[in-house]
């Protein structure tokens, strides 16, 4: 269709109620989306603007307006001291305005220096939470350091009490100057009924230790089984002394047991320590490992390790 105001072809545009004419949206001084809202009624009813010119306009008739009285000076005046009234809080009101007005200022910089001083603090933090990241790193490479070297330890003790196996250790007997050993060890033999050939000895030897006068024997025998006969059989003899194996005067007990590390000493020093404390009655070693039994009915117990001895109830 064409525009009656610009005579250009259009698509889509308005029609005047009164003339019927259609113009576009820019000669109808309407934009699509006015005409949109109008609603179906006032489209109905709406004029061009050439139409809207020619169509007289309906004056009201307005009914006659009363003129006022003229004010008195009275009333004037009373008025304008009621206004003077009503302004002499003005100063105080624009003080607290001013000093508002400071406040806001005032405030607006210590946000702006808490501001500054926040970002500071969280660069610290997040350095402070960098480190923590990396300490917890460490302390995890630690303990797992801290593991392997137990092992290793634990290990070697194993390995250090297995080389051990045939040792025995016998405590409590003299050392002399030009001492023969295996004299010693053949008396004991004797005195515990089980000879002792030296073919079956591999070594022979004090050992000193500390704070210790008189060294311990340690004695190595060529066949684990051997050792075990020799240990069982001085254990059948209660009470052998050195006066027993021919030392004049020497009534000190001789001790003939397994030869332990300085581990497995310690452990069953606390073994016989906690068995003391939870009431049991027997503590001994045999193969190199630590037996403990609450009564002579009970089941017996091996303690390996310290995490053993939380099994002594």
């Amino acid at each position: 269709m064409k525009c009656v105001s610009c005579s250009v072809d259009f698509n889509d545009g308005v029609q005047c109620s009164s003339c019927g004419g259609h113009l576009d949206f820019a000669c109808a001084n309407i934009t699509e989306v006015g005409w949109r809202k109008l609603g179906n009624d006032r489209r109905a009813a709406w004029k061009c603007p050439r139409c809207r010119i020619a169509s007289p306009a309906r004056t009201p008739i307005l009914s006659p307006i009363p003129t006022p009285e003229p004010a008195s000076l009275e009333t004037i005046l009373s008025e304008i001291r009621e206004l003077k009234m009503q302004l002499a809080g003005l100063p105080i009101l624009s003080e607290d305005v001013k000093l508002m007005r400071e406040e806001l200022k005032d405030l607006k910089t210590s946000r702006e220096f808490d501001g500054c001083r926040l970002d500071e603090f969280s660069a610290k933090l997040a350095g402070i939470e960098s480190r923590v990241v990396k300490l917890e790193n460490l302390e995890e490479s630690l303990l797992s350091l801290q593991t392997d070297v137990d092992t290793i330890k634990s290990e070697s003790a194993m390995s250090d009490q297995r080389s051990r196996l045939n040792n025995v250790e016998i405590k409590g007997i003299p050392q002399r100057k030009d001492e023969n050993l295996f004299t010693i060890l053949d008396r004991i033999g004797q005195r515990v009924n089980f000879p002792v050939l030296q073919n079956q000895i591999n070594f022979i030897t004090r050992i000193p230790v500390f704070g210790g006068k008189d060294k311990p024997i340690i004695v190595s025998f060529l066949n684990r089984y051997i050792k075990e006969d020799f240990i069982a059989a001085a254990r059948l003899l209660k009470g052998l002394s050195g006066s027993d194996l021919g030392f004049v005067g020497v009534t000190n007990r001789v001790y003939i047991n397994d030869h332990l590390n300085s581990n497995s000493k310690k452990l069953l020093n606390r073994t016989r320590l906690m068995a003391k404390e939870k009431e049991y009655r027997h503590v001994w070693v045999k193969h190199a490992k630590i037996h403990v039994r609450k009564h002579d009915g009970s089941a017996v117990l091996i303690i390996a390790s310290d995490g053993d001895l939380n099994r002594l109830k």
